[in-house]
């Protein structure tokens, strides 16, 4: 009985998230056809030196996104990604050094209705 669990171990290793693994900044509920999401990030986790987005259940188009670090400056990044349910964005490199308030990311609307998790995820600097 427990050969087949060993087995699975030996090729399949159970891995400890690093200290560069993404992890969940923070989520927004939205519709399908909302144009901007606004994401606060938690001063535990403001130093990251890339993001991404996840998508829920919807596949998102993304057109753009700001992020606003706590000294007042921003960094704004064009964008033009489709992003099918469930999967991640492209990373966006980040100055690890400034610490993150804010990110708004811009997104086209979509036709059909309904309503998805979206997720921002980063690589937090600790």
């Amino acid at each position: 009985m427990l050969a087949p669990l060993l087995a699975a171990l030996i090729f399949f290793p159970v891995r400890a998230a690093g200290p560069q693994a993404f992890e969940v900044l923070a989520s927004a509920r939205t519709n399908n056809r909302t144009a901007s999401l606004a994401f606060r990030i938690p001063a535990h986790q403001a130093n990251v030196s890339a993001i991404c987005l996840r998508s829920g259940s919807l596949a998102i188009t993304l057109t753009g996104i700001e992020i606003a670090f706590a000294d007042g400056t921003g960094q704004r990044a064009t964008l033009q990604e489709t992003i099918p349910p469930g999967a991640r964005s492209s990373t966006i490199p980040v100055d690890h050094r400034r610490a993150i308030s804010q990110v708004i990311v811009t997104k086209q609307p979509g036709l059909r209705p309904g309503e998805t998790m979206i997720q921002l995820l980063g690589k937090v600097s600790k």
